[in-house]
């Protein structure tokens, strides 16, 4: 038991300081961060293991419930480690001659200036340093910034996103070359994901899917987690087998798809993404096309739907419900929907269901360690395609 001190509700309940434990329970361990209670992330680093871990599979278990769902026996699920996020978003300030590095604080504008962040990769956790000597000179004080970093495959691409707009002079952009040289940066951007200007271009960023070499832009999206990413790709090949028409819908750059054998289109609405997968696709030939569409307004019909053998869909936290409807109108044999979160899925997944669909394997992914987050990736069958293994 704990004694709380009730802050104010929220949406799903009612917000509280924890004061103080009176007996601890069997399922509480030792917090590995020293930030722990402080920073906004990582609420549940408290959680032995594997109550947690199965707490997030029942997170699944109980959406698909309510919404009727007929579920399949899960797949054993990938289960999070310290050190494997390979993106990470810090918040910085300048407070007189010192910066501030690192995250909010729980439900406050107030940042936790971090030493060591256990969940991210040790070459994020190594920008820090260089980016407080660097944003000295570059903020003015009271000036705030954010720094978006992903480690791809030749390295770490950070985007530097100021709170306000502050012109590139030549001492700042001195500052910067600086910085991309101390940290080993591929590359330095400024400004906002879509209108980022590329600074310091050291070597191009990539990303590297079999053949398939994507120059992500500024900020993309990733999965946040390269195992994560491994076993959703996997579990694309095997699950639509030989299929020789895949339609990728919520492509991103491809990830999940693009080194995949027979025909791909995607199918993508944020410009950059798209820009950086025609490049891609034009390097391997005419089996993969791209296409601008934004599916929530103008998700693919039925009809337009038949001519692919199977679809992946990786929609945002939203999820996909026009793209679901017009999904359980086709004739598809196999969809692979990828989530980011158990209660869109569970609608969409009820639509498919009510179209004929049948949930067949599913499993859990926790890329987001310590959070109430979960992910996973499944499996609807309308008919076996040759030579599919599932």
């Amino acid at each position: 038991p704990v004694v709380p001190d009730p802050r104010d509700r929220r949406a799903r309940g009612i917000a509280a300081d924890l004061v103080e434990v009176l007996a601890p329970s069997r399922h509480r361990e030792t917090p590995p961060c020293a930030h722990f209670k402080t920073c906004g992330g990582c609420a549940l680093q408290h959680w032995r293991r594997d109550a947690y871990t199965a707490w997030k599979v029942e997170l699944i278990v109980r959406a698909l419930a309510r919404r009727g769902v007929d579920a399949p026996r899960f797949e054993p699920p990938l289960v999070g480690a310290p050190g494997e996020r390979r993106r990470v978003d810090f918040v910085l300030r300048r407070q007189g001659r010192r910066v501030l590095a690192g995250f909010h604080e729980r439900t406050s504008p107030r940042i936790v200036d971090v030493g060591v962040c256990v969940v991210a990769r040790s070459a994020l956790g190594a920008l820090l340093e260089p980016l407080r000597t660097a944003l000295s000179s570059i903020l003015p004080d009271g000036g705030a910034a954010d720094a978006v970093a992903n480690e791809t495959d030749s390295g770490i691409d950070l985007l530097l996103r100021p709170h306000q707009r502050l012109d590139l002079s030549l001492e700042r952009r001195e500052a910067l070359v600086a910085l991309a040289e101390r940290a080993d940066l591929a590359r330095l951007s400024w400004g906002g994901p879509g209108s980022a200007e590329p600074v310091v271009v050291r070597r191009a960023p990539l990303l590297l899917f079999g053949e398939a070499r994507v120059e992500p832009p500024p900020a993309a999206f990733l999965q946040a987690t390269r195992r994560a990413e491994q076993a959703m790709r996997a579990a694309v090949a095997q699950w639509t087998g030989d299929a020789p028409r895949l339609a990728d819908l919520f492509a991103g750059v491809g990830a999940l798809s693009i080194n995949r054998p027979g025909k791909v289109s995607l199918f993508e609405s944020d410009r950059p993404a798209v820009v950086a997968a025609e490049a891609a696709a034009r390097r391997l030939g005419s089996r993969v096309t791209v296409e601008r569409r934004d599916l929530f307004r103008n998700p693919l019909p039925a009809a337009e739907l038949d001519g692919f053998d199977a679809v992946l869909l990786d929609p945002p936290r939203a999820g996909a419900a026009a793209q679901a409807a017009e999904l359980a109108r086709s004739k598809v044999a196999r969809v692979v929907y990828a989530s980011c979160d158990p209660g869109s899925f569970a609608r969409d997944a009820r639509a498919l269901q009510e179209g004929g669909y049948r949930l067949e394997k599913l499993l859990p992914i926790d890329q987001f360690l310590w959070s109430s987050h979960v992910e996973l990736i499944a499996l609807f069958a309308r008919t076996p395609l040759r030579s599919a293994k599932i």
